[in-house]
């Protein structure tokens, strides 16, 4: 079984529904497991602006793992404090931003295959 630190990134989240693909940030590959190990959102604006992280799982219910989260100006939010999220076959991690063009996202993982 081959362990590989991968990091994906986001640049400007988009305002659609957190159901559209839109707005993927990160996709389970069919044959390997995922254990996301930090979650940075970052705001380049001047203004605060809200995320929404969403988990849509290849089985059981789709959940947000954080909604409405404000991220102040110039700030960033770190969405996983000493905890870990594992993404399955086929799981898909999304995240969107109330304001266009305002936030970007890192997400940092081990992927197991």
């Amino acid at each position: 079984m081959a362990n590989t630190f991968r990091m994906d990134t986001k640049a400007n989240l988009v305002t659609d529904a957190v159901t559209l693909s839109t707005t993927n940030v990160l996709t389970a590959t069919s044959s390997g497991t995922l254990v996301i190990l930090s979650i940075l959102v970052s705001n380049k604006t001047g203004s605060s602006a809200n995320v929404d992280v969403y988990l849509v799982t290849n089985v059981g219910d789709d959940v947000y793992l954080i909604r409405n989260a404000p991220v102040p100006s110039g700030s960033s939010l770190d969405l996983i404090q000493s905890n870990k999220y594992i993404l399955e076959s086929s799981d898909v991690l999304r995240a969107r931003s109330d304001t266009a063009n305002a936030l970007d996202i890192a997400v940092s993982y081990l992927e197991l295959v």
